[in-house]
């Protein structure tokens, strides 16, 4: 009876998080036979998981695995199936949408516009401001010029 994949990765991720590293073909030649399906495809499956994010490879000849924090996190809540079914509902913020616009890019654009319109707000809040200090100025004047002429 051939095992599922994502039950073997399941297997695999909690043996992983079990040991502190995990021998991958010591672990198939355990679990199943060397001539079965699941023997062959192990280093395809385990691969899998590396391309998750939730194991590495800790040796050069890619044998040896360690579970990462990701992992951790994914077997404490559920396991393997579980990251399947979240992964399919998280979008990635940094990938395109279908209509070709980058939602990151999209709201930058936003920020810009929005920064830009309280910047021409400053400046005329700032403009009106000398405007009304210099006629201040100019009617103080007046006004000492308007009593220094009365008491002559």
């Amino acid at each position: 009876m051939p095992v599922l994949k994502e039950y073997y990765l399941h297997q695999l991720l909690q043996t992983i998080y079990e040991s502190d590293q995990t021998q991958l073909y010591d672990y198939s030649a355990l679990v199943y036979t060397t001539e079965s399906e699941e023997f062959l495809k192990t280093k395809l499956w385990a691969d899998q998981l590396v391309r998750d994010k939730l194991v590495v490879y800790t040796d050069e000849m890619h044998s040896t695995l360690s579970i990462t924090n990701l992992g951790k996190f994914w077997i404490m809540n559920g396991g393997y199936e579980s990251f399947l079914k979240e992964s399919t509902r998280i979008k990635d913020p940094f990938k395109e949408e279908k209509n070709g616009e980058n939602p990151i890019k999209k709201e930058k654009e936003e920020l810009m516009e929005a920064r830009l319109k309280l910047t021409h707000y400053r400046l005329y809040g700032f403009w009106l401001s000398i405007f009304l200090s210099g006629m201040g100025f100019l009617l103080s004047v007046y006004n000492f010029y308007m009593i220094m002429s009365g008491k002559k």
